[in-house]
């Protein structure tokens, strides 16, 4: 499994106008093959800024996720609303379990 993780910060009110474009990008997201979580939330603690959360059945699900066209559509929407700063990262898990 691939785990996908991390925060973005926008600019100063850009989440808001961001919400619908990013709804559409979750939901459509959620449907892809090889998809089995994604969720973006936000930061309680830090105004502006999205957690990021993914887990992907293998790279090659992942990387065919950014080809799609709702994330062409939900990169564009960010660059016009303004991304300040971000770390996201991927890293393949081993042996995972239930806690």
């Amino acid at each position: 499994m691939i785990i996908v993780s991390g925060h973005a910060k926008l600019k100063p009110g850009a989440l808001a106008r961001a919400r619908g474009a990013m709804l559409t990008a979750i939901e459509a997201t959620r449907r892809e093959e090889g998809c089995l979580f994604y969720s973006y939330g936000e930061d309680v603690t830090a105004p502006d800024t999205i957690i990021i959360l993914e887990y992907w059945k293998d790279w090659a699900s992942l990387e065919r996720h950014f080809t799609e066209p709702h994330m062409v559509e939900w990169v564009k929407a960010l660059g016009e609303v303004g991304v300040v700063s971000r770390d996201i990262r991927a890293a393949e898990a081993g042996v995972t379990r239930t806690l």
